[in-house]
Protein backbone atom coordinates (compact mmCIF):
# COMPACT_ATOMS: atom_id res chain seq x y z
CA UNK A 1 0.00 0.00 0.00
CA UNK A 2 1.57 3.25 -1.01
CA UNK A 3 1.32 6.08 1.85
CA UNK A 4 -0.13 9.96 0.41
CA UNK A 5 2.54 13.04 1.06
CA UNK A 6 0.32 15.83 0.78
CA UNK A 7 1.21 19.08 -0.46
CA UNK A 8 -0.50 22.12 1.63
CA UNK A 9 -1.91 25.40 -1.06
CA UNK A 10 -3.93 28.35 0.23
CA UNK A 11 -7.10 25.88 -0.21
CA UNK A 12 -5.88 22.96 2.00
CA UNK A 13 -5.13 19.32 0.38
CA UNK A 14 -5.14 19.69 -3.27
CA UNK A 15 -2.21 17.88 -4.78
CA UNK A 16 0.18 14.59 -3.57
CA UNK A 17 2.24 11.92 -4.60
CA UNK A 18 2.44 8.19 -3.53
CA UNK A 19 5.15 7.34 -1.78
CA UNK A 20 6.08 4.30 0.32
CA UNK A 21 5.95 3.59 4.11
CA UNK A 22 9.16 2.97 5.79
CA UNK A 23 7.14 0.54 7.86
CA UNK A 24 4.96 -1.92 5.53
CA UNK A 25 3.01 -4.54 7.45
CA UNK A 26 3.22 -8.00 5.55
CA UNK A 27 -0.34 -8.40 5.34
CA UNK A 28 -2.53 -6.33 2.96
CA UNK A 29 -6.43 -6.00 3.25
CA UNK A 30 -7.81 -5.80 0.21
CA UNK A 31 -10.03 -2.52 -1.40
CA UNK A 32 -13.06 -3.67 -3.59
CA UNK A 33 -11.83 -3.83 -6.90
CA UNK A 34 -14.64 -4.01 -9.41
CA UNK A 35 -17.28 -2.77 -6.58
CA UNK A 36 -19.81 0.21 -7.10
CA UNK A 37 -18.88 2.17 -4.29
CA UNK A 38 -20.49 6.14 -3.19
CA UNK A 39 -18.15 8.00 -0.43
CA UNK A 40 -19.72 10.73 1.71
CA UNK A 41 -16.82 12.76 3.12
CA UNK A 42 -14.46 12.13 0.63
CA UNK A 43 -12.21 15.81 1.09
CA UNK A 44 -12.34 15.59 4.64
CA UNK A 45 -9.90 13.34 6.83
CA UNK A 46 -11.34 9.53 7.15
CA UNK A 47 -13.18 10.49 3.47
CA UNK A 48 -10.40 11.18 1.46
CA UNK A 49 -8.16 7.82 2.90
CA UNK A 50 -11.36 5.58 1.96
CA UNK A 51 -11.32 7.17 -1.65
CA UNK A 52 -7.98 6.45 -2.24
CA UNK A 53 -7.66 2.96 -1.03
CA UNK A 54 -10.74 2.33 -2.94
CA UNK A 55 -9.79 4.23 -6.37
CA UNK A 56 -6.40 2.73 -6.44
CA UNK A 57 -7.86 -0.73 -5.45
CA UNK A 58 -9.93 -0.30 -8.66
CA UNK A 59 -13.06 0.10 -7.48
CA UNK A 60 -15.72 2.18 -9.24
CA UNK A 61 -15.92 5.21 -7.01
CA UNK A 62 -18.31 7.97 -7.03
CA UNK A 63 -17.99 10.73 -4.46
CA UNK A 64 -20.79 13.00 -3.24
CA UNK A 65 -19.18 16.39 -1.93
CA UNK A 66 -19.98 20.30 -1.48
CA UNK A 67 -16.52 21.74 -2.84
CA UNK A 68 -15.97 19.13 -6.12
CA UNK A 69 -12.99 21.55 -6.53
CA UNK A 70 -11.43 19.75 -3.42
CA UNK A 71 -11.93 16.34 -5.05
CA UNK A 72 -9.75 17.23 -8.35
CA UNK A 73 -7.02 14.87 -7.34
CA UNK A 74 -9.47 11.78 -6.86
CA UNK A 75 -11.52 13.00 -10.12
CA UNK A 76 -8.26 12.63 -12.01
CA UNK A 77 -7.29 9.61 -10.66
CA UNK A 78 -10.57 7.58 -11.78
CA UNK A 79 -13.18 8.70 -9.27
CA UNK A 80 -17.08 10.11 -10.13
CA UNK A 81 -17.72 13.61 -8.57
CA UNK A 82 -20.91 14.79 -7.66
CA UNK A 83 -22.15 17.70 -6.33
CA UNK A 84 -24.38 17.57 -3.04
CA UNK A 85 -24.62 18.17 0.28
CA UNK A 86 -25.82 16.67 3.53
CA UNK A 87 -28.10 20.11 4.89
CA UNK A 88 -29.21 20.28 1.82
CA UNK A 89 -31.45 16.53 1.03
CA UNK A 90 -33.11 17.48 -2.53
CA UNK A 91 -29.13 17.53 -3.60
CA UNK A 92 -29.02 13.91 -3.07
CA UNK A 93 -32.09 12.67 -4.88
CA UNK A 94 -30.32 9.76 -7.74
CA UNK A 95 -26.95 9.66 -5.84
CA UNK A 96 -26.77 6.27 -5.17
CA UNK A 97 -28.20 4.91 -8.07
CA UNK A 98 -26.72 2.18 -9.53
CA UNK A 99 -24.65 2.08 -6.77
CA UNK A 100 -23.70 -1.17 -4.30
CA UNK A 101 -22.28 0.07 -1.07
CA UNK A 102 -22.32 3.43 0.80
CA UNK A 103 -19.62 4.23 3.03
CA UNK A 104 -20.91 7.14 4.68
CA UNK A 105 -17.94 9.22 6.30
CA UNK A 106 -19.03 12.87 5.93
CA UNK A 107 -20.15 14.35 8.91
CA UNK A 108 -20.50 17.48 11.17
CA UNK A 109 -17.41 17.72 13.32
CA UNK A 110 -17.88 21.31 15.60
CA UNK A 111 -18.17 24.35 12.78
CA UNK A 112 -20.16 26.29 12.35
CA UNK A 113 -20.87 25.70 16.14
CA UNK A 114 -24.75 25.64 15.75
CA UNK A 115 -26.86 22.38 17.22
CA UNK A 116 -29.04 22.83 13.70
CA UNK A 117 -26.11 22.71 11.44
CA UNK A 118 -24.87 19.72 13.72
CA UNK A 119 -28.11 18.05 13.31
CA UNK A 120 -28.73 18.57 9.55
CA UNK A 121 -25.61 17.00 8.77
CA UNK A 122 -25.62 14.45 11.31
CA UNK A 123 -29.02 13.71 11.44
CA UNK A 124 -31.20 14.96 8.55
CA UNK A 125 -28.34 14.39 6.04
CA UNK A 126 -27.35 10.42 7.32
CA UNK A 127 -31.28 10.06 7.38
CA UNK A 128 -31.73 11.16 3.40
CA UNK A 129 -28.89 9.66 1.77
CA UNK A 130 -30.11 6.61 3.52
CA UNK A 131 -33.18 6.83 2.03
CA UNK A 132 -31.53 7.37 -1.19
CA UNK A 133 -29.65 4.28 -0.23
CA UNK A 134 -32.98 2.31 0.25
CA UNK A 135 -34.42 3.41 -2.76
CA UNK A 136 -31.65 2.39 -5.09
CA UNK A 137 -31.30 -1.21 -3.48
CA UNK A 138 -27.60 -0.26 -2.34
CA UNK A 139 -26.10 -3.67 -0.94
CA UNK A 140 -24.51 -2.52 2.52
CA UNK A 141 -24.56 0.87 3.77
CA UNK A 142 -21.88 1.55 6.21
CA UNK A 143 -22.02 4.48 8.34
CA UNK A 144 -19.16 6.18 10.49
CA UNK A 145 -20.50 7.54 13.70
CA UNK A 146 -17.76 7.59 16.77
CA UNK A 147 -17.26 6.63 20.57
CA UNK A 148 -18.53 9.35 21.68
CA UNK A 149 -22.09 7.85 21.39
CA UNK A 150 -21.20 6.19 24.98
CA UNK A 151 -19.89 9.28 26.78
CA UNK A 152 -17.32 9.73 29.55
CA UNK A 153 -17.94 6.16 30.98
CA UNK A 154 -15.51 6.20 33.98
CA UNK A 155 -15.16 2.73 34.81
CA UNK A 156 -15.82 -0.92 33.53
CA UNK A 157 -16.03 -2.48 30.22
CA UNK A 158 -17.50 -0.54 27.27
CA UNK A 159 -19.51 -2.58 24.56
CA UNK A 160 -21.52 -2.42 21.21
CA UNK A 161 -24.82 -3.13 23.81
CA UNK A 162 -23.76 -0.15 26.18
CA UNK A 163 -26.21 2.28 26.59
CA UNK A 164 -25.51 5.59 24.85
CA UNK A 165 -25.24 8.91 27.17
CA UNK A 166 -26.70 12.28 25.65
CA UNK A 167 -26.00 15.05 27.25
CA UNK A 168 -22.06 15.31 27.01
CA UNK A 169 -21.53 17.64 24.20
CA UNK A 170 -23.63 18.43 20.87
CA UNK A 171 -21.34 16.09 18.85
CA UNK A 172 -22.47 12.72 20.39
CA UNK A 173 -25.43 14.01 20.71
CA UNK A 174 -25.73 14.09 16.56
CA UNK A 175 -24.02 11.33 16.60
CA UNK A 176 -26.63 9.03 18.63
CA UNK A 177 -29.49 10.29 16.86
CA UNK A 178 -27.85 9.90 13.92
CA UNK A 179 -27.55 6.45 14.89
CA UNK A 180 -31.51 5.52 15.65
CA UNK A 181 -32.43 7.40 12.35
CA UNK A 182 -30.70 5.18 10.50
CA UNK A 183 -31.84 2.07 12.91
CA UNK A 184 -35.12 3.04 11.87
CA UNK A 185 -34.50 2.80 7.98
CA UNK A 186 -32.28 -0.39 8.36
CA UNK A 187 -35.73 -2.06 10.16
CA UNK A 188 -37.65 -1.71 6.33
CA UNK A 189 -34.79 -3.18 4.50
CA UNK A 190 -31.37 -1.38 4.31
CA UNK A 191 -28.55 -3.59 4.99
CA UNK A 192 -26.44 -1.34 7.06
CA UNK A 193 -23.47 -1.51 9.37
CA UNK A 194 -22.39 1.19 12.30
CA UNK A 195 -18.65 1.68 13.16
CA UNK A 196 -17.80 3.90 16.13
CA UNK A 197 -14.10 4.76 15.76
CA UNK A 198 -12.16 6.40 18.52
CA UNK A 199 -9.72 8.71 17.89
CA UNK A 200 -8.47 8.56 14.77
CA UNK A 201 -5.02 9.80 14.13
CA UNK A 202 -2.23 9.81 11.27
CA UNK A 203 -1.16 11.33 7.94
CA UNK A 204 -3.25 14.73 7.72
CA UNK A 205 -5.24 14.43 10.95
CA UNK A 206 -5.95 18.66 12.10
CA UNK A 207 -7.37 17.40 15.51
CA UNK A 208 -6.12 14.37 16.82
CA UNK A 209 -2.28 15.06 15.37
CA UNK A 210 -1.71 18.25 14.09
CA UNK A 211 -3.34 20.15 16.89
CA UNK A 212 -1.77 18.21 19.02
CA UNK A 213 1.66 18.20 18.05
CA UNK A 214 0.98 22.44 18.23
CA UNK A 215 -0.12 22.37 21.51
CA UNK A 216 2.82 20.47 23.07
CA UNK A 217 4.98 22.69 20.87
CA UNK A 218 3.99 25.88 22.43
CA UNK A 219 4.02 24.59 26.06
CA UNK A 220 0.53 24.40 26.59
CA UNK A 221 -1.38 21.72 28.94
CA UNK A 222 -2.35 18.45 27.03
CA UNK A 223 -3.99 16.40 29.61
CA UNK A 224 -5.26 16.23 32.84
CA UNK A 225 -4.23 14.07 36.66
CA UNK A 226 -0.82 12.97 35.02
CA UNK A 227 -2.62 11.51 31.76
CA UNK A 228 -3.60 8.37 34.09
CA UNK A 229 -7.19 8.34 31.98
CA UNK A 230 -7.66 5.84 28.85
CA UNK A 231 -7.25 7.55 25.25
CA UNK A 232 -8.52 5.15 22.66
CA UNK A 233 -7.03 6.00 19.52
CA UNK A 234 -7.18 3.90 15.99
CA UNK A 235 -4.76 4.86 13.17
CA UNK A 236 -6.55 5.65 10.10
CA UNK A 237 -5.12 3.13 7.62
CA UNK A 238 -6.33 0.48 10.52
CA UNK A 239 -10.20 2.00 10.32
CA UNK A 240 -10.18 2.14 6.36
CA UNK A 241 -9.00 -1.82 6.91
CA UNK A 242 -12.30 -2.00 9.22
CA UNK A 243 -14.89 -0.05 6.49
CA UNK A 244 -13.51 -2.34 3.67
CA UNK A 245 -14.29 -5.07 6.08
CA UNK A 246 -18.14 -3.91 7.22
CA UNK A 247 -18.51 -3.67 2.99
CA UNK A 248 -17.91 -7.29 2.34
CA UNK A 249 -18.25 -9.34 5.33
CA UNK A 250 -21.88 -11.35 5.23
CA UNK A 251 -23.33 -8.88 8.60
CA UNK A 252 -25.90 -6.24 9.03
CA UNK A 253 -27.54 -4.42 11.45
CA UNK A 254 -24.34 -4.32 13.55
CA UNK A 255 -21.94 -1.67 15.33
CA UNK A 256 -18.22 -2.07 15.48
CA UNK A 257 -16.32 -0.15 18.10
CA UNK A 258 -13.15 0.38 16.50
CA UNK A 259 -9.76 0.95 18.20
CA UNK A 260 -5.94 0.13 18.44
CA UNK A 261 -5.74 -0.12 22.48
CA UNK A 262 -6.56 1.32 25.49
CA UNK A 263 -3.78 4.01 26.00
CA UNK A 264 -3.14 6.09 28.79
CA UNK A 265 -3.30 9.76 27.59
CA UNK A 266 0.30 10.06 28.82
CA UNK A 267 1.98 7.13 26.78
CA UNK A 268 -0.65 8.70 23.82
CA UNK A 269 0.63 12.18 24.06
CA UNK A 270 4.70 11.41 24.89
CA UNK A 271 5.00 9.53 21.23
CA UNK A 272 3.97 13.19 20.42
CA UNK A 273 6.38 14.50 22.91
CA UNK A 274 9.13 12.86 21.62
CA UNK A 275 8.51 14.18 17.58
CA UNK A 276 8.93 17.43 19.36
CA UNK A 277 11.42 17.20 22.23
CA UNK A 278 8.81 18.31 24.86
CA UNK A 279 7.53 16.64 27.55
CA UNK A 280 2.95 17.18 27.48
CA UNK A 281 2.22 18.84 30.12
CA UNK A 282 -0.55 18.33 32.58
CA UNK A 283 -3.17 20.27 34.82
CA UNK A 284 -4.97 19.28 38.14
CA UNK A 285 -8.82 18.63 37.46
CA UNK A 286 -9.66 21.92 39.10
CA UNK A 287 -7.32 24.20 36.63
CA UNK A 288 -8.63 21.97 33.85
CA UNK A 289 -12.73 22.28 34.94
CA UNK A 290 -11.87 26.27 35.65
CA UNK A 291 -10.40 26.43 31.64
CA UNK A 292 -13.40 24.52 30.45
CA UNK A 293 -15.46 27.42 32.19
CA UNK A 294 -13.49 29.77 30.22
CA UNK A 295 -13.55 28.27 27.13
CA UNK A 296 -17.22 27.68 27.31
CA UNK A 297 -17.72 31.21 27.71
CA UNK A 298 -15.43 32.11 25.02
CA UNK A 299 -17.29 29.44 22.31
CA UNK A 300 -20.45 31.39 23.50
CA UNK A 301 -19.39 34.58 22.66
CA UNK A 302 -17.83 33.83 19.40
CA UNK A 303 -19.89 30.83 18.21
CA UNK A 304 -17.31 28.53 18.28
CA UNK A 305 -16.79 25.02 19.05
CA UNK A 306 -15.09 24.97 22.67
CA UNK A 307 -11.92 23.31 22.77
CA UNK A 308 -12.61 21.79 26.22
CA UNK A 309 -15.62 20.96 28.15
CA UNK A 310 -16.70 20.77 31.75
CA UNK A 311 -18.71 17.87 30.71
CA UNK A 312 -16.33 16.05 28.25
CA UNK A 313 -13.43 15.90 30.99
CA UNK A 314 -14.56 12.76 32.00
CA UNK A 315 -12.99 12.10 29.02
CA UNK A 316 -9.70 12.52 30.19
CA UNK A 317 -10.34 10.85 33.56
CA UNK A 318 -11.88 7.60 32.30
CA UNK A 319 -10.09 4.41 33.06
CA UNK A 320 -13.10 2.44 31.40
CA UNK A 321 -11.44 -0.61 28.70
CA UNK A 322 -13.32 -0.33 25.25
CA UNK A 323 -13.71 -4.06 23.94
CA UNK A 324 -13.29 -4.76 20.25
CA UNK A 325 -13.79 -8.44 20.35
CA UNK A 326 -16.98 -7.71 18.53
CA UNK A 327 -14.95 -6.71 15.31
CA UNK A 328 -12.45 -9.16 15.86
CA UNK A 329 -14.84 -11.32 16.13
CA UNK A 330 -17.32 -10.87 13.34
CA UNK A 331 -15.61 -9.01 10.94
CA UNK A 332 -12.02 -10.51 11.71
CA UNK A 333 -10.65 -7.37 12.42
CA UNK A 334 -7.30 -6.67 14.20
CA UNK A 335 -4.99 -3.46 13.93
CA UNK A 336 -2.54 -3.88 10.89
CA UNK A 337 -0.03 -1.13 11.63
CA UNK A 338 0.86 -1.17 15.63
CA UNK A 339 1.12 1.83 17.51
CA UNK A 340 5.35 2.47 16.83
CA UNK A 341 4.55 2.16 12.75
CA UNK A 342 1.99 3.95 12.97
CA UNK A 343 3.23 7.10 14.76
CA UNK A 344 6.52 6.80 13.00
CA UNK A 345 4.60 7.07 9.53
CA UNK A 346 2.43 10.07 11.32
CA UNK A 347 5.80 11.58 12.14
CA UNK A 348 7.18 10.97 8.68
CA UNK A 349 4.97 12.92 7.13
CA UNK A 350 4.99 15.86 9.78
CA UNK A 351 8.35 16.28 9.10
CA UNK A 352 7.60 16.35 5.44
CA UNK A 353 4.70 19.03 5.10
CA UNK A 354 6.18 21.11 7.56
CA UNK A 355 4.31 20.58 10.82
CA UNK A 356 7.27 19.49 12.47
CA UNK A 357 11.03 20.36 12.86
CA UNK A 358 12.89 17.65 14.33
CA UNK A 359 15.75 18.59 17.30
CA UNK A 360 18.68 17.08 17.90
CA UNK A 361 18.05 15.45 21.23
CA UNK A 362 14.36 14.47 19.22
CA UNK A 363 15.98 12.51 16.80
CA UNK A 364 17.67 10.50 18.77
CA UNK A 365 14.98 9.40 21.24
CA UNK A 366 12.38 9.21 18.98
Amino acid sequence: MNWRKTRRTRRGVTSSVLTGPKTRPAVEVPALPGRRVLITGATGFIGSYVADRLVRGGSQVRLVVRRPDRAEALRAAGAEVLLGDLTDPPTLQGCCGGIEIVIHCGAWLGTPYKREVAYAVNVTGTTALAEEALRAGVQRFVHVSSVAVYGPVPSGVVTETSPPWKGVHLYGDSKIEGEDALAAISSRGLPTVITRPGIVYGPRSRGATIQVVRLINRGWPAMVEGGYGYSRPIFVENLVDALVLCAVKPVTREAFTLIDTNMRWRDYLQYYGRMVGKSPLSVPYPVAWLLAVADETRAFLTRRQPRIWRRALGYAMSQAVYSTEHARRILGWTPRYTMDQAMEITKTWLIENGYLTVRRDARSSA
